[in-house]
């Protein structure tokens, strides 16, 4: 009775290009899907911040416009107009950015190494649509609020400047024994930052928001980071696997024995090798599973089992076999747990997991000689061959392959090299879009806290202006005001620290193809660089602070309301 295996393009034998451009795009659209919904969030807390000010700073020419007989209908048009004009320029830039220069410049960037046909660049009118509500709502929603809200009031009132907020006891001054403690410029800070709570909120949330982003996106690029190296430097040590067809020929074998014992190959292993395929559970596809089965206490020299988890190296055992991370992931299952895989023939077979080992690309089954003989019942034979080359550089390894290749008892051959290469090509396609990400994090990070800063120092100025007035010198009177900011900036670091970390857990989660796996662990630069940042942009802006408030005419400032 003859067998017959059916194929997807995913699965057909050397459909590894199809694979990797859908590992590509995959990886990208669950970016895509999750960073521009944290990146508009922080957005629009900017547009609202900013509509809100406008709004504020026009209360005078509203109470103008009103004791002149305008209608509250026509004030608010005017906000609204603003509004509506400022967000509908944007969108539309934005939207024709998102959907000809930015996809251009990924797809350029991303397929460069393939042949592909030109790119198509479509317009989505369903994501421009809702792109555009937002922004408009952002834009519009704020003014009419804020707008209906202040002419509320009489002309006679919309005249004179908003009185200050309400000063209350705030929580600190009742915990005596630490409120007695404090200086009296810290005493002011504490009340100031709750006095403003808006802009308490806003200061800790925008900042959250772009370290949270920030960190996501370096955290990705360093799980990626060194992820083929590790795996096929430090775990995976053999050059390539000879696999052997089967009834070989005298001669057949003899020619293969004849390579295996050339002066360019340092050291070679005779393994049993079987990959079945299996469906999983929330896998998009039959999962190719690896088996490799050894004899020799040399093993280590060809691949290094370690603990996943400790990072302890693992001996194959008669009890159970190791398997790779990723398959004990997908398939739910943990040491001492068993799973099934079912041969060409339809046979059934139970292992036990008795380790679980390090790795990050493809699904493997590691055994010894006994336990294989007695989950499958049948004597061990060897098919397949690893092989380390004395010289490992790609040209040597594709060489050599190429040579066994030409024999007759050789069925196929599988270089590191070129999976090495598939693992770059989807690390470097992913770290493009992640610098992208980092880049509009950092402008956003920029935009909150300048717009913050302004807004703090233009409703405040008569403030400022009578500490100025009462002997403060010029630096204190900016760490008056900028002291707030610099503290809720530290706030927004540590929340967004965590809230980074939530971000790129999940999208390690969504964003890694059913055989990958991405180190959830990053280096100490991923925290460094969005604590710095934030620090750089303060340091930065509180100059530019200093020196509005070094040039301010505190007799105007304070005469003004007359």
């Amino acid at each position: 009775m003859p067998t017959y295996r059916v194929y997807t393009r995913r699965t057909f034998p050397g459909a590894d290009e199809y694979t990797t451009t859908g590992n590509r795009a995959y990886g990208i659209s669950a970016v895509g899907n999750a960073f521009p919904i944290v990146l508009y969030l922080v957005a629009a807390l900017v547009t609202v911040t900013t509509m809100t000010r406008f709004v504020s700073e026009e209360r005078t020419n509203a109470g103008v416009l009103k004791a002149l007989g305008y209608r509250n209908q026509d004030v608010v048009k005017k906000f609204a107009v603003y509004g509506l004009v400022s967000s509908l320029i944007g969108s539309v830039i934005g939207i024709l950015a998102g959907t000809y220069f930015l996809p251009y410049i990924l797809g350029k960037t991303i397929f460069k190494t393939s042949t592909y046909p030109a790119l198509r660049l479509d317009f989505y009118w369903g994501i421009s649509l809702i792109a555009l509500l937002c922004s408009v709502l952002c834009g519009v929603a704020p003014a009419l609020y804020i707008a209906h809200k202040e002419l509320k009031e009489k002309p006679s009132q919309l005249l004179l400047p908003k009185a200050p907020t309400k000063g209350s006891k705030i929580l600190l001054e009742r915990i005596d024994f630490i409120w007695r403690r404090l200086s009296f410029t810290q005493k002011v800070t504490a009340r100031n930052i709750f006095r403003y709570r808006q802009r308490m909120l806003m200061t800790i949330f925008g900042v959250a928001g772009s370290v949270a982003l920030l960190f996501a996106g370096l955290g990705m690029s360093s799980s990626m980071e060194g992820m083929g190296n590790r795996q096929y430097g430090e775990i995976i040590k053999y050059d390539a696997v000879i696999s052997q067809k089967q009834h070989l020929k005298l001669d057949e074998q003899a020619a293969i024995n004849h390579l295996l014992a050339d002066k360019k190959i340092a050291k070679k292993r005779g393994i049993y090798q079987e990959i079945f395929t299996k469906k999983i559970k929330g896998a998009k596809d039959e999962q190719s599973l690896a088996l490799f089965v050894t004899t020799g206490k040399d093993f280590h020299h060809f691949i290094e089992l370690y603990d996943s988890q400790s990072k302890a190296s693992l001996n194959l055992s008669s009890h159970g076999a190791v398997i790779s991370q990723k398959l004990a992931t997908i398939m739910h299952v943990s040491v001492g747990d068993t799973f099934e895989v079912t041969s060409d023939e339809g046979k059934r077979y139970k292992i036990k997991v008795s380790g679980i080992a390090e790795m990050y690309a493809g699904h493997f089954i590691f055994m010894n000689q006994d336990y294989y003989q007695t989950v499958f019942a049948r004597k061990f034979q060897e098919n397949a061959y690893l092989i380390k080359l004395k010289d490992s550089s790609s040209k040597n390894v594709q060489d050599t392959a190429a040579a066994f290749m030409k024999l007759t008892g050789v069925r196929a051959v599988v270089q590191n090299t070129g999976i090495l290469e598939q693992i770059d090509v989807i690390v470097k396609s992913l770290g493009f879009v992640m610098q992208i990400l980092t880049v509009a994090s950092i402008l956003l990070a920029i935009v909150i806290l300048y717009n913050l800063m302004n807004i703090n120092v233009a409703e405040r100025i008569r403030e400022l202006s009578t500490i100025k007035v009462l002997g403060f010198h010029n630096k204190e009177v900016t760490l008056y005001i900028y002291r707030e900011t610099i503290l809720l900036s530290i706030i927004g670091i540590i929340v967004g620290l965590f809230l980074g970390n939530i971000l790129h857990r999940s999208l390690l989660e969504t964003i890694a193809p059913d055989a990958f796996l991405l180190n959830p662990t990053v280096s100490v630069f991923v925290y460094l660089v969005p604590v710095f940042s934030i620090i750089m942009i303060l340091i930065v802006l509180g100059f530019m602070v200093n020196a509005i408030l070094r040039r301010i005419d505190m007799l105007e400032a304070l005469k003004s309301v007359d």
